[in-house]
């Protein structure tokens, strides 16, 4: 090759790279017009990290009034970060948390997805996409930020493993179960989860209609996920950290929590789940035939199961399914898209698409900006007033019962006080208490299955803090109940005592 052409090379390769650059900053560029507020139950995350500062680690619940429940801190060292964050930066301080976990996630993803695809129009067309609609829904105040960003890491290092053959890229992964399990226990067994078809497909079996391919060494990958077990023991709760999915989920009585419900179209977010496995089936049909690639084939449906149980399951298949899916689309090239219309697309015509590409992008930033700034101006004003109720409080004398129902009672938390309830739905079961089911009991409010007078004199509250909307029953039967007062009502949130 002649230096000319050696130099024309290098400046293509300069001119890709900048490209690149600018897809995936764009791409992280487009999340900042989502605007974010706190998630509620980071005022519960940030009460225990206080705690968890301060005392250590409880083992018995510290926050509500009941206070001989057995407890496990599946989140602890997230709830300390969420706590320094916030304490030294308050509010904005954590919400930037949130767009560095996504740009981690971004860059990650595309990684991923170019080392699977071998074709970078594939990586950053999918990694804009799946960032398109997962940051909104999924991107909050949760140690769910940091979980992604861990899987996503293993992921990258198994196919590195797989592809260069060699080991070194395996030794990190008992590092992020030793994270994961402290940083969100609940998801820990995904380690093991995104592991297993790396060692299904090690096997050394050839099963038909499955491409004979590039396999990782069975024997190193059985002992690193063995030290990723053993990893993850290395928390202050033991194995009931690492057993903690089976412990608090799975219950009838979460069905009730729209997270945890069973995916389907009645959701935006199940909508948008739905439609992506539909375009992923329409794009099998027009693409050339491929054998199908065993450790993508049980990622795919592994995470598309997963989405399919639960709605908090969908950017799972996003983040793993469609990476996976697109070892499919390894021989897609923009020329080969362009192909037919060769003719047509002369200089104005790209410069026209790239005007109105540029215009969609704008309309998808600011039609985000909008629906976003108003859910949360619409989620800060509740805590407001909520707030405001707990100042009405505030000024009353000891001793204080308080009644806060499931989505208030993490902020009154926040503020201090020990109410009945709050958003950790789990610990009140009782199979993970080893006490009492207060959750199906406080369904039982919420629905009229309990008469309130009973399970009000049961508690002794004196003051109750009720959502007129999710507490309909009890307001209405406090409203009318001669014994009560109402002392505060604003947005929604209602302020009764004992007289």
């Amino acid at each position: 090759m002649s230096d000319f052409q050696t130099t024309i090379q290098t400046n293509k390769d300069t001119v890709s790279k900048k490209c690149k650059i600018l897809v995936l900053s764009l791409t992280v560029l487009m999340s900042f017009f989502q605007v974010r507020a706190l998630d509620p139950d980071f005022y519960f995350l940030y009460s225990l990290g206080d705690y968890i500062v301060h005392h250590g680690f409880p083992f018995t619940d510290v926050l509500s009034m009941h206070s001989s429940m057995k407890i496990v801190v599946q989140q602890w060292l997230s709830s300390v970060i969420f706590y320094y964050v916030y304490s030294f930066c308050g509010k904005y301080g954590v919400i930037a948390l949130i767009y560095i976990c996504n740009t981690a996630v971004c860059y990650i993803t595309y990684r991923l997805i170019a080392l699977i695809s071998k074709n970078d129009f594939v990586a950053l067309l999918a990694t804009a996409l799946i960032n398109y609609f997962t940051f909104d829904y999924f991107m909050v105040t949760r140690p769910q930020i940091f979980t992604y960003t861990i899987l996503l890491i293993e992921f990258y290092l198994l196919e590195k493993h797989v592809q260069t053959k060699k080991s070194k890229y395996l030794y990190l992964l008992p590092v992020l179960s030793l994270l994961l399990i402290n940083l969100h226990a609940a998801m820990w067994l995904m380690i093991l989860i995104i592991m297993l078809p790396y060692i299904i497909s090690a096997v050394p079996v050839h099963i038909e209609s499955f491409k004979r391919e590039a396999k990782g060494d069975l024997v190193t990958l059985l002992v690193i996920a063995a030290l990723s077990g053993v990893a993850g023991l290395l928390n202050p709760y033991g194995i009931d950290s690492m057993l903690y999915l089976f412990s608090s989920y799975g219950h009838p009585e979460l069905v009730n929590i729209s997270e945890m419900e069973p995916t389907s179209l009645t959701g935006l977010e199940g909508k948008i789940f739905f439609i992506s496995f539909a375009v992923v089936c329409l794009i099998l049909c027009f693409i050339k035939k491929r054998m199908l690639s065993i450790r993508f084939f049980l990622m795919f449906a592994g995470t598309l199961l997963i989405g399919l149980m639960q709605y908090k399951g969908i950017p799972y298949f996003l983040m793993f399914g469609i990476p996976a899916f697109t070892y499919m689309l390894s021989d897609t090239s923009i020329k080969d898209l362009t192909k037919p219309f060769k003719k047509i697309i002369t200089k104005r015509v790209k410069i026209l698409f790239f005007i109105l590409l540029g215009i969609c992008i704008l309309y998808l930033c600011e039609n985000k900006f909008i629906v976003t700034r108003t859910y949360a101006q619409e989620r800060e004003a509740y805590f407001y007033y909520l707030g405001g109720a707990v100042d009405v409080l505030d000024s009353y004398e000891e001793p204080k019962i308080v009644y806060a129902g499931f989505n208030d009672g993490q902020y009154l938390e926040f503020r201090g006080y020990h109410p009945y309830l709050d958003g950790r739905a789990e610990i009140f079961i009782a199979s993970n208490n080893k006490q009492y089911d207060y959750f199906n009991e406080s369904l039982c409010i919420v629905y009229g299955k309990y008469y309130y007078r009973d399970f009000v004199d049961k508690y002794g509250f004196n003051y109750l803090i009720v959502n007129e909307d999710y507490d309909s029953y009890l307001f209405l039967s406090l409203l009318y109940d001669e014994d009560f007062e109402l002392v505060y009502s604003e947005y929604g949130v209602n302020l009764f005592v004992r007289k």
